[in-house]
């Protein structure tokens, strides 16, 4: 069974907060960029302010993991 933070579509801002480590106003900065990479790439995304789609993050955090 899944656990409620994988069965969110949405990453929240304590969960980017708790994953990297970063202060509540660099979590909030780090969601307001995956958002418009998001919404560049594909514009007929939904975006929800304060709140990422989990599998951009999740993509993202291994990509970032990577390098």
């Amino acid at each position: 069974m899944m656990d409620q933070r994988n069965s969110s579509l949405f990453a929240t801002v304590a969960e980017v907060q708790s994953d990297l480590g970063v202060s509540r106003a660099k979590a909030y900065g780090v969601i307001k960029d995956l958002n418009k990479q998001l919404k560049e790439q594909y514009p007929r995304a939904i975006i929800i302010s304060g709140k990422v789609n989990r599998k951009w993050y999740e993509e993202a955090l291994m990509l970032s993991a990577k390098e």
